[in-house]
């Protein structure tokens, strides 16, 4: 199996200097990271760690959930605030998803699937750390994804480390779209086979209001109101 995770990608291709945070936040739904320049990353905290000290590190390791999650919003702190290509807006504004006839969704998020719905689009959804009824059973999921013919993966598959196993499983033709706040906005992963498209938050540098959130354990509803939606999209 090839290497697709994308926070050894991450490491590999930039590294990671620890000096260059100033601040690293745990709330009970999201970690931050917040850099010396002021640059802000996000990460969904799934498993609500609540301490983590990240400077006693000597060696980052990529299976450890608690690492994972650090790393993945020092990232996304470092690389979406890079000058790329990005188109501004929502991933209805850009993608037509009733095009596709068999989309699955991996990782719940209830305001795209409301979205999905009211375009008559019904996609199949898992997520391992959901209970709602509407949820596949977590065993059949690489059937599904063998026919998929568009997949919409949340950020969250990067710090649970399933993000490999899910592009391994899905047919050469299917698309893969990585929506959310802890999505990277990185040519880095737009180079992996089947990724069509990232769907990123990007906040404005040392955003009070994200920090004060944060730390008061709110989710996304509260926190998108204050980053812009950005795109990266493979040509």
């Amino acid at each position: 199996m090839k290497n697709f995770d994308p926070i050894t990608l991450f490491i590999d291709k930039i590294g990671i200097d620890t000096l260059f945070v100033k601040e690293y936040i745990l709330g009970e739904k999201y970690a931050a990271v917040i850099l010396k320049n002021g640059n802000i990353g996000l990460a969904a905290n799934i498993l609500n760690v609540d301490k983590f000290e990240f400077e006693s590190v000597e060696l980052f390791d990529t299976e450890n959930y608690t690492h994972r999650l650090f790393l993945l919003a020092y990232f996304n702190a470092v690389l979406n605030n890079l000058p790329n290509k990005l188109f501004e807006g929502d991933i209805f504004d850009i993608i037509d998803f009733p095009d596709y006839k068999n989309i699955v969704m991996v990782g719940y998020s209830v305001p795209m699937y409301q979205k999905l719905i009211k375009r008559n689009c019904l996609p199949f959804v898992f997520d391992k750390n959901s209970e709602e009824k509407l949820i596949i059973e977590q065993r059949l999921i690489s059937e599904y994804l063998k026919n998929a013919d568009s997949v919409i993966l949340t950020g969250t598959s990067i710090i649970n480390n399933t993000f490999n196993e899910i592009i391994e499983a899905v047919n050469e033709k299917c698309d893969v779209f990585l929506i959310g706040p802890s999505a990277t906005l990185s040519e880095i992963l737009l180079n992996i086979k089947n990724i069509k498209g990232i769907f990123g938050t990007r906040f404005e540098n040392d955003d009070k209001n994200i920090i004060r959130l944060i730390k008061h354990n709110e989710g996304t509803n509260y926190l998108k109101k204050y980053g812009k939606k950005l795109a990266l999209l493979k040509k």
